[in-house]
């Protein structure tokens, strides 16, 4: 199936690549034909894909094992491509199941940890949207407000299918305490699944004011996870050299990889 070019048309791809995915890897038992099978998704898109199989083989090990066992060797197997990708597909199986991630993940890193509450707020957002988006609600069992608010603000993006109006419309009925995070979800969703013209990316700058270095935190971010997949596009790299000024070869300082961002943080 060809990449649809515009931003809308790319949202509603990544969406229905999303359900397939997650769909056709319930029915899979082993790891490696888990791997297999994705790394038969096209190059543009395929951290998506790796997302949604983290998300089904996360909720499978945690409702039947209440462990991660089998979702911690798929993400020793694919976390130095997809593992932005992966770690938040397991905000999702943590938020499906309704068990809290802390318990789990008491030794992982800022960046992992920050990707999973990225996770349950765009779940939240999408399945939760009466208290989430129209009262604002941020529930009280979570304990990474920041994360979960960048996954709210990715959400947020995808509702807007890449109008600007309507992305200002939605961020700023938020309180300002808010907003940076969800600017920064709103600039790595922006960067990731592209389809923006020039001069949108150039009203998204100029929109963003006080919140354009969560803007750019965002689209870096985006980045980074095209890099570490070896995914990166036209679209990518136009967003890095408008909004952040920035070519992608300016990206990891010491060649770090997605596991080692924190600083960006």
């Amino acid at each position: 199936m060809n990449i649809p070019c515009s931003a809308s048309d790319r949202i509603e791809y990544i969406q229905k690549l999303f359900l397939r995915v997650g769909t056709c890897v319930e029915t899979l038992s082993d790891l490696d034909a888990v791997n297999e099978f994705l790394e038969r998704e096209a190059t543009e898109f395929k951290s998506v894909a790796y997302e949604s199989a983290s998300m089904a083989i996360g909720v499978k090990d945690l409702s039947n094992t209440k462990s991660l066992d089998n979702w911690r060797q798929f993400r020793l197997a694919c976390s130095g491509r997809h593992g932005f990708h992966v770690d938040i597909g397991l905000g999702w199986a943590f938020a499906k199941t309704g068990l809290l991630p802390n318990k789990f993940l008491s030794s992982e890193d800022q960046v992992m940890k920050r990707m999973v509450y990225d996770g349950i707020g765009y779940y939240y957002g999408l399945f939760r949207g009466r208290s989430i988006l129209k009262n604002k609600t941020i529930p009280v069992e979570i304990d990474d407000v920041n994360g979960f608010d960048q996954g709210l603000g990715r959400r947020l993006w995808y509702l807007a299918k890449g109008s600007i109006d309507t992305l200002l419309q939605l961020l700023n009925d938020f309180d300002e305490t808010r907003r940076s995070d969800l600017w920064r979800g709103a600039g790595i969703a922006c960067g990731y699944v592209g389809g923006n013209t020039k001069g949108t990316l150039e009203d998204l700058a100029n929109a963003s004011g006080a919140y354009k270095r969560q803007l750019e935190m965002g689209i870096t971010l985006a980045a980074i996870s095209r890099v570490e997949s070896n995914s990166i596009n036209e679209d990518v790299s136009t967003a890095m050299r408008i909004i952040c000024g920035k070519t992608i070869g300016e990206l990891r300082p010491g060649n770090k990889t997605a596991d080692e961002l924190s600083y960006l943080y």
